[in-house]
């Protein structure tokens, strides 16, 4: 009886350790699957960001060459500046003609007469698209903005002492606190546009 006891017992445990390793060999590869599945997700998602913020950077910066040819030049007729940051900058009599600045910060910018030697030059922006560009606090005394269009721009606190808005599309446009001593504003058109005082002024709607 002992002897047979003893052949019968490790017939169970035999099978307990074959249960246990198989599934263990089964487990494992499960865990591996799970872990490689979340990796190869969050590496999709965040490759998926990362293209996203550099085609919203591709469409909003201005093209680093146009924006250094106008500080060595002075000059950008009929180029595309938009959202280009410039502010503070020197840009005394610059030719901004259908010039491109929707968007642009050329906020407390220099853009006053530039004296030489023979003559004065003002900033001509004349037939530009200065869309919700934002002059605030910007020296413009001077300049034209013969027939440009200035739809909802920010000229609050700007000195526009003697600049011209003939013919010019100020719908929108931000005044307040500006300087326009001697400005000339025949034939601008004026909608919802805030006044140096404050009040509004939609004699053009």
């Amino acid at each position: 009886m002992a002897a047979l006891t003893g052949d019968r017992m490790p017939m169970p445990q035999i099978k307990y350790h074959r249960r246990a390793r198989r599934h263990r060999r089964t487990s494992l590869p499960r865990r591996n699957n799970v872990s490689l599945n979340s990796t190869s997700l969050t590496a999709l998602k965040l490759a998926a960001l990362i293209a996203a913020a550099g085609a919203a950077l591709t469409a909003t910066a201005a093209d680093p060459a146009k924006v250094e040819n106008l500080r060595v030049t002075n000059a950008c007729k009929y180029c595309d500046l938009t959202d280009a940051a410039l502010p503070g900058a020197d840009l005394r009599g610059a030719d901004f003609q259908n010039a491109n600045l929707s968007g642009a910060n050329l906020s407390k910018a220099d853009l006053s007469q530039r004296p030489m030697e023979k003559r004065t030059l003002s900033t001509n922006f004349e037939s530009a698209n200065l869309k919700k560009t934002n002059f605030e606090g910007a020296k413009l005394n001077g300049a034209s903005f013969l027939n440009a269009y200035l739809r909802d721009t920010n000229l609050q606190g700007a000195d526009l002492s003697n600049a011209s808005f003939t013919s010019a599309n100020l719908k929108g446009a931000n005044l307040k606190g500006a300087k326009l001593d001697g400005v000339k504003l025949e034939e601008a058109k004026l909608c919802n546009t805030t006044m140096p005082d404050g009040s509004v002024n939609d004699s053009g709607c």
